[in-house]
């Protein structure tokens, strides 16, 4: 049964049918929610009273074409208007990876460092973006919301949600090209001495 004909299922009362779509969202969820704060507590708090205001409204709620969508837009509003939400700077990295990581001169030197490096360095810049130009990188990358359905779930206009992942990865390629000066001249200084 795909996530449409659950959705379906679940809103008639079948309670097996919201214990999949529990099962199948409950991690995606968690790890998103971690991006907007960084109380776990409060997190699992959101989650838990989303699902559970989720099947009391089930007969009022209206047929989704993306699950998933919906409930990322639910959970964001119900941890965003928390006035006890502290923000968190975390984002993830792997699906961003290949966008600088090929290429340029500065690129392929980066790229000749273990992965760990790497994913360090990018997380590192990704770090370094104001929190909501790294949620829109991690609506896009991690989890491959269209610009629309990013608008939605932020409540910006599609225009904001192109404007702020242009300068997303501007700044992603400014910070990283530093590092990679930074990389290049330590190289230079191991192979060359002073």
């Amino acid at each position: 049964m795909n996530d449409v004909d659950l959705w379906r299922s679940f809103r008639s009362g079948d309670d097996h049918a919201f214990s999949m779509l529990y099962q199948t969202y409950i991690e995606v969820l968690y790890k998103y929610g971690h991006k907007l704060t960084i109380d776990s507590e409060l997190v699992e708090d959101a989650i838990q009273d989303m699902f559970i205001e989720l099947w009391n409204s089930r007969q009022r709620l209206s047929d989704t074409d993306s699950v998933k969508f919906y409930l990322f837009r639910v959970l964001r509003r119900k941890i965003t208007q928390n006035p006890l939400v502290r923000k968190t700077t975390d984002c993830g990295i792997e699906a961003v990876e290949q966008k600088f990581f090929s290429g340029s001169a500065e690129s392929q030197l980066i790229a000749t460092e273990s992965e760990g490096t790497r994913k360090k360095m990018l997380s590192r810049a990704l770090l370094q973006l104001p929190p909501r130009q790294q949620e829109v990188v991690n609506l896009r990358f991690f989890n491959e919301f269209n610009h629309q359905q990013i608008a939605d779930i932020m409540n910006i206009s599609i225009q904001s949600v192109h404007n702020t992942l242009q300068k997303s990865m501007k700044g992603l390629r400014e910070i990283l090209s530093d590092y990679a000066e930074i990389i290049l001249c330590a190289v230079t200084l191991l192979c060359f001495g002073k």
